[in-house]
């Protein structure tokens, strides 16, 4: 290997390790985002202005009420937005993508959890419950999307297609999504990427898994970091004690000619 090549890979190697130490803290806060986002809120009120708002909705009998949606709570106001309040779901209000109120029936509202159901409150909000589904989201088809239909009929939009719910709760008719095998197997790739990348491929053990990949990763650029300041100072050093070495050593005596040995003979 040539100087060149082992100066270009010193270089490649010191940019690299500053992007691989970015890479691997912003991954552990994000792992850990809540812990921050609570250490920065003071103890202030709930908020969704805080947290990733996915979707807001007012209500048609009183546009000051309303509901908002993030990845991790759904939240509801009574004076415009002025202050919030988190709402209580029979389960964890993850992924909270789509709300709507039924502006024929005051008082009921919808949420839609991306991965977890759907959920109906017929007192704006104060006590949900669960609507039954023909899918289980946490089992793969998660919801993308929710609209009413006339005189309380649903739609829902999710990732294998559109169902609809007519009038009066009959059953659900399942429109599927056309799509060719191999843009699904595409889809399906990509999905697995993203999985793999945020740590959700691995399930409960995602977050501990990226968290310890991301520390080992951060010893090991460090550990180089250390190494290579170690080797240049060492080297630096031993440069100068040389100089110092070279600098005190006595001059060597002037080379003298036969001639002029001759002339200093008696």
């Amino acid at each position: 290997m040539t100087r060149h090549m082992l100066t270009l890979h010193r270089w490649l190697g010191l940019v690299a390790g500053v992007m691989i130490l970015i890479a691997a803290g912003t991954a552990i806060g994000l792992n850990h985002q809540d812990l921050l986002k609570r250490q920065t809120s003071g103890g202030g009120t709930q908020s969704p202005y805080r947290k990733y708002l996915l979707a807001i909705a007012a209500d048609p009998a009183n546009p000051s009420r309303l509901l908002a949606g993030t990845n991790d709570g759904l939240f509801r106001s009574s004076d415009g937005g002025r202050t919030w309040e988190e709402a209580v779901l029979p389960v964890p209000a993850e992924g909270a993508g789509a709300i709507a109120f039924d502006p024929e029936r005051p008082g009921v509202v919808y949420v839609a959890l991306r991965e977890i159901g759907l959920y109906m409150s017929e007192d704006r909000g104060e006590v949900w419950e669960e609507v039954p589904l023909p899918f289980q989201p946490p089992e793969g088809t998660q919801i993308a999307g929710l609209s009413l239909l006339a005189r309380g009929g649903l739609l829902l939009a999710t990732t294998e297609g559109v169902w609809r719910r007519p009038a009066g709760g009959g059953e659900w008719h399942h429109t599927p999504k056309s799509a060719a095998p191999a843009a699904e197997e595409s889809r399906r790739v990509v999905q697995l990427i993203y999985d793999l990348h945020d740590g959700r491929f691995w399930g409960t053990y995602g977050v501990p898994i990226t968290d310890a990949v991301s520390v080992a990763l951060i010893v090991l650029v460090l550990s180089g970091y250390t190494l290579f300041f170690v080797r240049v100072g060492r080297r630096n050093l031993a440069g100068r004690r040389t100089n110092l070495v070279a600098l005190a050593a006595p001059a060597p005596a002037a080379p003298v000619s036969e001639a002029t040995a001759g002339l200093r003979r008696p």
